[in-house]
């Protein structure tokens, strides 16, 4: 691995276990469930967590309106519309309240309901909002909110046909990987959510010359918590 590389090996493996903790800390605050009793997990719907589960670490944004505060979630049923986007932060607090202030509430989605928004009409002209996807290319703004797309979001459901899709409770089912057929549009106020750590990622390169190894050992201690219970919402079966 180092004699016989072209590259420099221990460097790019500490570089591409940067980019992974990255990914990984993503899909810890959005699909994070501590619960891990079986059927029970946003991530495992159809059976019991393994106890090495990442996703296991914290609570986060999809757990906290799909189970915690189940009236901040709603089914967006099978036609997907754009009104979908205006019906999920109308869930956070009275009237919508908490989401009055556009630049404290974003959208994130996942990659499928990402390319189904693209074909919706109305990003493709100027009727929502000023730079329609069609001019340039991205979808990052709708009705004054930021909208975040996350490969991560979903992450657990690796199935190579239904792979980052949830069913149509807003869950993750990998018992049966067919049940997975839709997306979710989430809406979080970033400002009701605490990202705390006790240690940054941290790296150590231990050279072992009697086996001829080297052991990299990468450590991060983090943790987040909701300041209240109107600090996400969620629709779920998505159509896309």
């Amino acid at each position: 691995l180092e004699e016989d590389s072209l590259i420099p090996w221990a460097q790019e493996l500490r570089k591409d276990m940067t980019n992974e903790g990255a990914e990984i800390l993503e899909h810890l605050l959005i699909d994070g469930d501590t619960d891990a009793s079986a059927t029970t997990n946003i991530n495992h719907i159809g059976g019991t967590p393994a106890a090495t589960a990442v996703y296991l670490l914290l609570n986060g944004f999809r757990k906290s309106c799909l189970v915690t505060t189940t009236a901040n979630s709603r089914s967006a049923g099978a036609a997907f519309a754009i009104t979908d986007f205006i019906e999920t932060v109308k869930l956070m607090g009275l009237g919508g309240r908490n989401a009055v202030d556009k630049a404290a509430v974003g959208f994130i989605i996942d990659m499928w309901t990402h390319w189904k928004s693209l074909e919706l009409a109305e990003v493709k002209t100027r009727d929502v909002f000023i730079s329609p996807t069609i001019e340039n290319g991205y979808l990052v703004n709708l009705y004054g909110h930021n909208v975040i797309t996350s490969s991560n979001m979903h992450r657990a459901n690796q199935d190579t046909t239904y792979g980052l899709k949830a069913n149509t409770s807003g869950k993750v089912d990998l018992t049966t990987a067919a049940n997975n057929t839709t997306g979710s549009i989430l809406a979080v106020r970033w400002d009701q959510w605490r990202l705390g750590y006790k240690r940054q990622m941290t790296f150590e390169v231990q050279r072992d010359a009697i086996s001829d190894s080297t052991d990299i050992v990468v450590m991060m201690r983090v943790g987040m918590v909701n300041r209240d219970n109107e600090a996400s919402a969620i629709s779920y079966n998505v159509g896309v």
